[in-house]
């Protein structure tokens, strides 16, 4: 690494205010993964096949919606010059992305004999929140990628990721409980999305000075004639790039496996193998979980700078945490599976601090090298599809695990699991193989395909960064 390498123009209040944007993002997709398909499932009443197909329709909406947002907004405005062409997005959409989060919960009552209804108003809430969050999103990742130019600058910033990353999975995660005031019902949930909302819109003011585009940034939108990169063109190439694509599949899998998979369990691990009807049950489970993670985060950067090499680090990493998982399966008691737990975090810390703010800005790095052009707009666009497919598929497996134990509707308890006659030991082993052994095959899935086929090498990226600086960006 050169001399230049080490020295950053961003001062630590920079890095602190940017890294704050975790909680911004994490808090509503975090009480998501915790609650939804929990509250649809056993509060609202709404069958697994009827919450996957409102997810497909959205999913497939998604397709089209977001590389399409990507790429209408990835141009100079009048206003560019100004304020630059990222910062504007961000201020229009974080609000709105925050408030979307209370009509998920909110859902008018259902009525058994005619679901359409709640299914209409889970896909419009749906459709609101990703179209915002995505506005949101693209424009802070495309950002990250041109903020943080040089590899020791983005490893600085994978430190602040990771530890603001861990403090909004444990607000997203540990406080939804706490709010839940009324018990079992829309109204409890409400309430606790609306608290949510309020937590996220704070910390997303204070994202905003971090988030302001300097003029270094401004004069390179402007570096060169601006010649607008074609949409299906940009598609093409985003699908022929190996590093965007297999960056792509590990992480829409990891995601799938552990952020909501694993995490949409906690609530059916407390209520149905537990056997507690307090939500607060939970949170010690994921304490320790967020404990490990946020333990492993220095862990993981010093052995990337040792390394030096990001995919063998992201590799064994992931590797590491495949085996973690596997054990969650077949624990004994509330010690065993708090030690678990606590490994899992610490495995998960190193796809967590180092997939996004390295890998990713790489991953981008590589397409502008690719196109000639600063238009990463169309393939942020893409990326920004791995929440919903990353929905699509836990909904799926979730849904299929359910359906094939025989775990009904509208269940909320033990008590009431065994009061409906349903085969009590196989849907609670449907639920254990949801904890460890399905989301571990998820995550080896993913790590194969990024191993097998992404490209990167570290003289790879610092070449890419080299025809940078010669295209003027």
């Amino acid at each position: 690494m050169s001399e230049n390498e080490e020295i950053s123009r961003h001062s630590w209040g920079t890095y602190l205010s940017f890294g704050s944007y975790n909680i911004l993002w994490t808090i509503p997709t975090a009480t998501m993964n915790l609650f939804m398909f929990f509250y649809y499932h056993t509060v609202v009443g709404l069958a697994p096949i009827w919450i996957l197909t409102v997810v497909v329709i959205n999913t497939v909406w998604a397709g089209f919606n977001d590389p399409l947002i990507g790429w209408l907004t990835d141009r100079n405005f009048k206003w560019t010059r100004k304020w630059g062409r990222r910062f504007p997005w961000i201020v229009i959409g974080f609000i709105p992305q925050s408030l979307s989060l209370i009509m998920i919960f909110a859902t008018p009552e259902l009525d058994p004999a005619n679901p359409l209804p709640v299914m209409l108003w889970l896909l419009l809430s749906l459709f609101l929140f990703d179209l915002f969050i995505t506005l949101v999103d693209i424009h802070v990742a495309i950002l990250r990628a041109d903020k943080f130019r040089t590899e020791a600058e983005r490893r600085i910033y994978a430190g602040y990721w990771g530890f603001f990353d861990m403090i909004a999975q444990i607000l997203g995660m540990m406080l939804p409980p706490l709010l839940l005031f009324f018990g079992a019902t829309t109204l409890s949930y409400t309430v606790m999305a609306a608290i949510m909302a309020l937590i996220s819109i704070i910390f997303g003011f204070t994202f905003l000075s971090g988030a302001r585009e300097d003029k270094i940034i401004i004069d390179r939108y402007y570096s060169r004639e601006y010649e607008r990169l074609h949409i299906f063109k940009g598609l093409w190439v985003v699908l022929k790039q190996k590093s965007f694509l297999a960056l792509f599949a590990h992480y829409v899998l990891w995601l799938a496996a552990t952020a909501s998979i694993m995490t949409g369990m906690i609530a059916y691990l407390t209520t149905f193998i537990l056997q507690s009807n307090d939500p607060d049950a939970m949170i010690p489970f994921l304490a320790v979980f967020a404990l490990g993670s946020l333990i492993s985060i220095p862990v993981w950067l010093k052995i990337l700078k040792k390394m030096n090499n990001n995919k063998k680090t992201y590799v064994i990493g992931s590797l590491l945490l495949c085996a973690l998982v596997v054990p969650l399966t077949f624990f004994q008691t509330d010690i065993d599976l708090m030690i678990i737990m606590f490994l899992v975090g610490f495995g998960n810390g190193c796809v967590w601090t180092i997939g996004m703010p390295v890998l990713y800005s790489n991953a981008q790095d590589d397409f502008v090298v690719r196109t000639g052009k600063n238009q990463k707009g169309i393939l942020v666009g893409t990326w920004a599809l791995i929440g919903l497919a990353t929905a699509f598929i836990d909904e799926a497996l979730i849904a299929l695990v359910f359906t094939l134990t025989g775990f009904n509707a509208g269940i909320p308890d033990y008590a009431a699991l065994v009061a409906s006659g349903a085969n009590v030991d196989l849907v609670i082993w449907g639920i254990r193989l949801l904890l460890g052994i399905i989301p571990a095959s998820v995550i080896l899935v993913g790590t194969l395909i990024f191993w097998k086929f992404y490209p990167l090498t570290q003289d790879k990226v610092l070449e890419n960064k080299a025809k940078l600086l010669e295209l003027g960006f």
